[in-house]
């Protein structure tokens, strides 16, 4: 089953489906949008919303409009001033749920975090600037750049009263948003989360005057000020319905991305909505071929609102969504112009992998690279359970960008001069590009909703996991025993592989088969991309897959005491993923 095409694939639907793809909608959206600052919470929003409604409307494609209070937090102005000496800055903006103020303090430069804050392989454990005394009263000057959460966070931990982040960028910084709650709106035990210090970003040249100034022998102060609005905002949310005509099934496919944006936001994501419109649309003229519904979600507060809209609809129809939804599928920054790859910015969880790489093959032969997802994107379904597919598209080739001179963002096909800056304009979108995008998301889709089976490979899931584990355990060494959690893996892995074999020989009813492969990627997804429960939103910062046992990489700089804590938490988890994985041994038992 795990190298095999998913079953029930019709190839006239697939030719059908695929040939039909036009640019004609797509663009009409893009042209569109290319005249509407999206910013959640605005009119213009709101504007393209209507439009979204419109095009639903005369294509007869059934949809609901929601209309939310989100927390959304504009950012309106950022200033910096120095008091002994010249400075006329460049662009300086402030950050989405940066504290609203003005504060004068000698500025004191702190360098990068110290610490990894992408938690990628390379990372190195620790807090950020833990080699950063104390800063009270300082204004706090950081290298750490546009991946800031972290280290804003612990700046504001050490004392420091403002903090300037000095971007990649040579001619305007990055917008972004600085809260790590996901949803913006916190719990009520997550208040003190939010930041409470004015935040400021300027681009790389006056972030190198400004180190300049700060690393003298005489000190240097400044003023900065920001000016945002915060607060509870009506934001529409748009879902298509696309019911399927050959079974009757409550299952369904989520198909999503946002439509708010920084500026106009072309490739983030005008082209994601565009490519969104255009699958409601060849889908609901395929409907009556297919054996799964599909719904279609465009969602507002991404950018001002940290996944806001997604976060709603996954609170709100969280118990449905649990239960009937196969996959969620992100559609984000698709059609860059002049992205030819899917190596650096696409992302999938480890049961989907055959699904996506035969459809890029087919439809493109291009180059795919398949990488852990981030904890970031739209995807707020992960608490769920959910099986991911994409949250980023194509990229430029890294070589062709190192050419151009661009740094890495998280978005726009790898443009940085395109990712959230006020330059993502129509042009940064290619026709031909955004054409193929799409077409690999459809088939991608119709290989879910019109198999037999779910073709999501959960042996090659719990392959990954085990993987996962076994790596925690060496760099545990003495100091802590995974042995418990590679036993119970090991426990269900034959049970697993006896459960796929009867399935591929048709021994086990189709209902009953989806069913637990439904179950078990519940099970896996949550123990390889959450820490928090079910029904909670983990913090929108760096993650390592199994995030409950990453801590593990702590212990070469714990102190004793700190050793014996880090060995109660990775007990307790280890605990809970055991109970997890007899879980998942009991339904295979059952189904065999």
């Amino acid at each position: 089953m795990s190298e095999q095409t998913p079953r029930s694939i019709e190839p006239d639907i697939t030719s059908s489906l695929l040939s039909s793809v036009s640019i004609t909608e797509p663009w009409a959206l893009l042209e569109r949008f290319s005249e509407l600052a999206r910013v959640s919470g605005s009119d213009e929003e709101v504007e393209a919303a209507e439009y979204i409604v419109e095009r639903l409307t005369d294509l007869d494609i059934p949809f609901t409009r929601y209309d939310p209070e989100l927390y959304i937090s504009q950012p309106l102005r950022g200033a910096i001033r120095t008091v002994d000496r010249p400075f006329e800055p460049g662009p300086v903006k402030t950050i989405s749920f940066s504290a609203s103020g003005t504060v004068s303090g000698e500025v004191v430069y702190v360098g990068e975090a110290g610490a990894d804050l992408l938690s990628d392989e390379d990372s190195t454990p620790g807090e950020p600037f833990s080699h950063v005394e104390d800063l009270t009263g300082k204004i706090a000057l950081t290298s750490a750049g546009f991946l800031s959460i972290e280290a804003t966070r612990a700046l504001e931990r050490k004392g420091a009263a403002a903090v300037i982040t000095i971007h990649p960028h040579k001619r305007e910084p990055h917008d972004g948003i600085a809260t790590p709650i996901w949803g913006g709106a916190p719990t009520l035990d997550q208040v003190d989360e939010l930041p409470s210090v004015p935040i400021i970003t300027v681009n790389n040249p006056d972030g190198e005057v400004l180190i300049g100034w700060a690393t003298e022998d005489r000190p240097f102060t400044v003023e900065v000020e920001t000016e945002l609005n915060t607060g509870w905002m009506k934001c529409p949310l748009v879902v298509a319905e696309i019911e399927g005509g050959e079974t009757d099934t409550d299952e369904f496919v989520l198909l999503h991305g946002h439509y708010d944006s920084w500026y106009v936001g072309i490739t983030d994501n005008a082209t994601g909505d565009a490519g969104l419109l255009e699958c409601a649309r060849i889908f609901s003229n395929h409907a009556d071929r297919l054996k799964r519904n599909l719904r279609v979600a465009w969602w507002p507060g991404h950018s001002t609102g940290r996944y806001a809209g997604s976060t709603w609809y996954a609170d709100t129809f969280a118990l449905e969504l649990a239960e009937h939804c196969v996959a969620q599928v992100n559609m984000d920054s698709p059609g860059a112009k002049g992205a030819t790859e899917y190596t650096d910015m696409s992302c999938w969880t480890p049961d989907a992998h055959n699904v996506i790489a035969a459809s890029i093959e087919e439809v493109t032969e291009a180059p795919y690279t398949e990488r852990f997802p981030f904890r970031a994107g739209d995807y707020s379904f992960d608490n769920l359970g959910l099986t991911g597919m994409f949250m980023l598209s194509s990229n430029i080739p890294a070589d062709e960008r190192e050419a151009k001179g661009y740094h890495t963002v998280g978005g726009c096909g790898g443009n940085s001069d395109a990712w959230h800056v006020s330059t993502d304009s129509l042009d940064k979108a290619g026709k031909d590009e955004l054409v193929r995008d799409i077409r690999v998301y459809a088939l991608s889709i119709l290989r879910v909703l019109n198999a037999d089976i779910l073709p999501f490979d959960q042996q090659r899931y719990l392959g990954r996991i085990k993987e996962t584990v076994e790596t925690y355990n060496e760099i545990a060494g003495d100091q802590f025993d995974f042995s418990p959690t590679i036993d119970a893996i090991e426990s269900v892995e034959p049970k697993l592989a006896t459960f796929t074999e009867q399935v591929e020989r048709g021994e086990i009813p189709t209902d009953n088969a989806n069913n637990v492969l439904l179950q078990l990627a519940r099970i896996y997804n949550r123990i390889y991309l959450v820490r928090d429960g079910q029904f909670e939103q983990d913090p929108a910062i760096g993650r390592d897959p199994i995030p409950a046992f990453a801590p593990v990489e702590n212990y070469e700089i714990a102190s004793d005491d700190e050793a014996k804590f880090l060995t109660i938490q990775l007990t307790r988890a280890q605990n809970g993923i055991c109970g997890q994985l007899r879980t998942a041994e009991k339904l295979l038992t059952e189904a065999n």
